[in-house]
């Protein structure tokens, strides 16, 4: 207590950015719900030139957050110069600040966050999104993120396979948390956007036809390929389907070839990267997500909320999220078969994708609050800050919010 008012707790929300994404809006959601009355949050973002889209940091100032923003590749020289860099950069704003904790999020926040917090002494705390192996450099950086996450105060896992698997990988289970993530309470309105219409239209789908939709990174380890194989066995289908691919990343050159290949360049469409989610959402009629692996998808959780029927794959954390054939469809990954047989099934059954629906709806207004979301990770800050600082903070206020 200072002159008889309580002191707010300090953060370092340490983060690195990439084309506005499924961890990005994991973050802005803590950052707009988070008590600011409680906790000053002070985002650190590792920010790469090459990124055109600036959204994360537009939505920070829209928030009326005070952001730091260090330049990951501000020259030529090799990569690990860049990362020396960095990491003095980032140990320059941490010393220039009294902070109280340190929140991280990605393997280079992971690792040069860790180094910091032991230079100067202050508790540190990782949210673990999950891993994508796709090559050997982002194998070898996984494992340095896992070998840096040994020596964190605390990890919050977005799923429980992903706790098991950090387990695996040598992490003490006494230093896991599991919180799942959560969509804005905001998301899901009932009614149909008027944009419905006018995003179909110039996509060039017809009223009549059925269009699926993915959104996310156009990467290996989202099952794309499989997903095509899907499409291709639909077109014996008497019903006419579309399907659009809304993302970009590493493997869309590959993903396009296949289409020309398979002769679907009239079925799919790739309509890059979109800010207005919520729209597409409302003018999909499946949504399907081929994942090989995942944490707790936060775009599956956005479909479920806005009334869109789902078809994930049963990996990570989905099959937490989805009670097949209750509010959703599972499918084994890397099954095209099962994808096929899944959209077809609900193609033409009208009021089986009513009661998903309905059913999804209701699971995510019930089990899935933003606020109580915000409050557990507030928590695990009072937590880790009273081990450090032997109770210099109380969970009181936090836990009555």
């Amino acid at each position: 207590m200072v002159n008889g008012v309580s002191k707010k707790m300090k953060i370092a929300y340490v983060a690195t950015p990439i084309t506005f994404g499924g961890t990005e809006k994991v973050n802005l959601n803590f950052l707009k719900y988070v008590n600011r009355d409680q906790f000053a949050i002070e985002p650190i973002l590792f920010l790469r030139p090459w990124e055109s889209e600036k959204i994360f940091e537009s939505e920070l100032k829209k928030l009326g957050f005070k952001h730091y923003s260090i330049s990951v590749a501000k020259s030529t020289n090799p990569e690990l110069f860049r990362v020396l860099r960095c990491l003095f950069d980032l140990l320059k704003v941490i010393r220039g600040n009294s902070y109280d904790l340190i929140h991280t999020h990605g393997y280079l926040a992971d690792l040069l966050g860790v180094l910091v917090s032991k230079i100067c002494k202050i508790p540190i705390i990782s949210t673990c999104h999950g891993f994508i192996y796709e090559g050997s450099k982002l194998t070898f950086y996984n494992n340095l993120d896992c070998f840096a996450l040994k020596h964190f105060d605390k990890i919050i896992s977005v799923s429980d396979p992903l706790k098991y698997d950090l387990i695996n990988k040598k992490i003490s289970k006494d230093k896991i948390t599991v919180i799942e993530n959560t969509p804005d309470s905001n998301h899901g309105k009932n009614d149909i956007s008027e944009s419905r219409n006018q995003l179909r239209n110039n996509i060039r789908v017809e009223s009549s036809d059925i269009l699926i939709g993915f959104i996310g990174r156009l990467s290996s380890e989202k099952g794309l390929k499989y997903l095509l194989e899907a499409i291709k066995l639909l077109g014996n289908s008497p019903q006419s389907f579309k399907l659009v691919l809304i993302g970009e990343g590493p493997q869309e050159v590959e993903l396009r070839a296949m289409v020309d290949d398979n002769g679907l360049t009239s079925v799919v469409v790739f309509a890059g990267f979109q800010k207005n989610i919520d729209e597409w959402l409302t003018a999909i009629d499946i949504f399907v997500l081929p994942s090989l692996t995942e944490g707790t998808p936060m775009v599956l959780l956005e479909a479920m909320a806005h009334g869109v029927p789902c078809i994930a794959t049963s990996v990570g954390g989905i099959p937490q999220v989805i009670e097949s054939g209750i509010d959703g469809i599972l499918v084994q990954p890397a099954k095209p078969e099962e994808i096929s047989n899944a959209v077809s099934g609900l193609a033409t059954d009208l009021l089986k994708r009513e009661k998903l629906t309905t059913n999804a709806r209701n699971k995510i207004r019930n089990q899935y609050n933003i606020k109580d979301w915000a409050v557990k990770i507030e928590n695990e800050y009072i937590n880790v800050a009273n081990s450090s600082y032997k109770s210099k903070y109380s969970t009181s206020n936090v836990s009555a919010l």
